[in-house]
């Protein structure tokens, strides 16, 4: 089902509301991560967005 919605531009929405909220609020840059398997997201992302070049690193102690 998941599948089914995607590229129907619900993601993209959403993301353009949260940004409007940010901008609303004095927000000057939104930012989100996604897992680097998850090419679908990343196509959308890449099609909105900037990527950074940071990579995320964690260390669990």
């Amino acid at each position: 089902m998941l599948n089914d919605q995607r590229g129907l531009g619900t993601g993209a929405a959403l993301i353009e509301a949260i940004a409007g909220l940010a901008r609303q609020n004095g927000a000057g840059r939104l930012y989100w991560m996604t897992h680097e398997s998850n090419a679908a997201a990343q196509r959308l992302y890449d099609r909105i967005a900037e990527r950074s070049g940071f990579i995320q690193y964690r260390k669990a102690l």
